[in-house]
């Protein structure tokens, strides 16, 4: 009998971590016909859409192989329960491109201006406004960027909403768990959220809305996937982190697209802000 990935995370002893996924279970393999499986390995461009089934596609192994080296697992080329635990992670919906890259180019211009288009009623608006301001502040602080909130019916680069299943752009989202998120590269640059899901703020329970909001404004701003665990980028949700900061590789990835803070510049601008 098959047995679906929650299934085998339900008999697995699993602790997740940021700084690593770890399993603490026998790996034992699965045999090659777990449709959950190879569905993920497509959708996240390990596995050619056109590539056939499971069981009989001589693909798959390089493409599990690929997977555990990019999350920084077991590399066995086997669908086991620390796989499975892998992909029944909540994360990005954006797909992983290896290695660690950055698009051709970003934005042409360095003041970008952002709207929320709709809220979750998870949170109040302010709490929202705050999170997402916070999330863009991570970038700004490290590179010459700079961001402003104009009105929900003004011209915006970036523009955020909230949605559940369906909501208009042709890439539903899958309720609670699964895809938190996702995001579009430049020039269009919009961030999606799924209102399934639980939103916090400042919690260790359900998901924490500055953390996710922060890694899909990278890919907003030109960032692809980083398989740096230490890395904002890297797409596996990592929780709530009081003490957060961006990694190196994210820092790199940045200030490769749009360089460094110019501190004088920015104290400027955020004093013409407050104004």
């Amino acid at each position: 009998m098959t047995m679906t990935v929650a299934q085998v995370v339900g008999v697995s002893v699993v602790l997740l971590l940021h700084l690593g996924v770890r399993v603490w279970a026998v790996q034992e393999p699965i045999p090659f016909d777990n449709f959950e499986v190879t569905a993920y390995l497509q959708k996240y461009g390990y596995l050619d859409r056109n590539a056939g089934d499971i069981r009989s596609n001589e693909n798959v192994t390089s493409a599990l192989e690929a997977l555990q080296r990019f999350a920084n697992i077991d590399v066995t080329g086997e669908v086991n329960s620390e796989t499975l635990a892998l992909v029944n992670t909540p994360r990005c919906g954006v797909a992983d491109f290896l290695p660690f890259s950055t698009t051709s180019n970003g934005w042409q211009k360095r003041h970008l201006k952002y709207r929320i288009a709709s809220y979750t009623q998870d949170l109040s608006e302010a709490q929202i406004e705050q999170a997402i301001s916070d999330a863009l502040g991570v970038w700004a602080e490290v590179s010459s960027l700079t961001f402003q909130r104009v009105g929900r019916t003004e011209d915006a680069d970036l523009k955020i909403l909230f949605g559940s299943r369906d909501h208009g752009d042709n890439i539903d989202f899958d309720g609670s768990g699964g895809v938190l998120a996702h995001a579009f590269l430049p020039r269009r640059g919009d961030a999606h959220f799924d209102d399934d899901e639980n939103w916090t703020v400042f919690s260790n329970f359900g998901i924490n809305l500055f953390i996710v909001a922060a890694h899909e404004f990278g890919h907003s701003l030109g960032l692809f996937h980083s398989d740096d665990i230490n890395a904002l980028m890297y797409p596996f949700y990592s929780g709530y982190d009081p003490n957060f900061e961006l990694g190196t590789d994210d820092i790199a990835g940045i200030r490769h697209l749009y360089g460094g803070r110019n501190m004088l510049e920015y104290n400027l601008f955020l004093n013409e802000t407050v104004q």
